[in-house]
């Protein structure tokens, strides 16, 4: 992955005045990422895949900018909706297992976590403020799934779940284990969407 561009849209994040709802105004991450409590075997396990899909994002979406991060050719979702969207599914796994407060606001989720047609993306964040929420919601939920054993992959919540998912999503939802095999796999499926969607823009897709 290309750290220098990376590093670019953790650290320039809050200098970019939000714009529109749901522009979240929160310091941008260490880079990289930090150092964890030593990690159950488990824990290290599930800590590739979870990496793995999110360097993925990260390879693709480091090679865009302002404009093409907005750029979606017939057939395709902009990278601007697939980052507001994965984010959305950490931070509601890291609110509903994690005993994390949200990080994004209920306006947020109300434009990135449907359909891509709901979005006004002319008051939608600046790409390089959007990128940021994705790492930080990233960084924030590794140390809880580092720190998971396997009775903790049984383990559900009475929570109410309050997304607009099928029931059998919410029924996935509410179990530990079922949850980050699910956003490890929302990030791969967009990934593949967003390798196409690269390509189609010229970009290298490197897998």
């Amino acid at each position: 992955m290309t750290q220098t561009a990376t590093q670019t849209a953790t650290q320039t994040a809050t200098q970019t005045a939000p714009q529109g709802p749901g522009a979240e105004t929160i310091p941008p991450p260490r880079f990289p990422l930090p150092e964890l409590v030593p990690a159950t075997p488990l824990g290290e396990h599930l800590l590739r895949d979870f990496d793995l899909t999110y360097e993925m994002v990260c390879e693709l979406a480091d090679q865009y900018d302002e404009t093409t991060a907005l750029a979606a050719p017939d057939g395709h979702m902009p990278l601007l909706w697939y980052l507001g969207h994965l984010t959305c599914s950490k931070d509601y796994v890291g609110t509903l297992h994690g005993g994390f407060d949200m990080l994004l606001s209920l306006d947020f989720y109300e434009l990135w976590a449907g359909d891509c047609a709901t979005v006004d993306f002319d008051r939608a964040p600046t790409f390089e403020h959007m990128y940021s929420l994705y790492h930080q919601v990233h960084r924030r939920l590794r140390p809880f799934v580092a720190g998971l054993t396997p009775e903790d992959l049984r383990r559900g919540t009475d929570a109410e779940i309050v997304a607009g998912v099928s029931d059998d999503w919410k029924a996935r939802l509410r179990v530990v284990g079922e949850a980050v095999s699910l956003i490890q796999m929302h990030d791969a499926y967009h990934c593949g969407q967003l390798g196409s969607l690269s390509s189609a823009l010229g970009m290298r897709v490197p897998f």
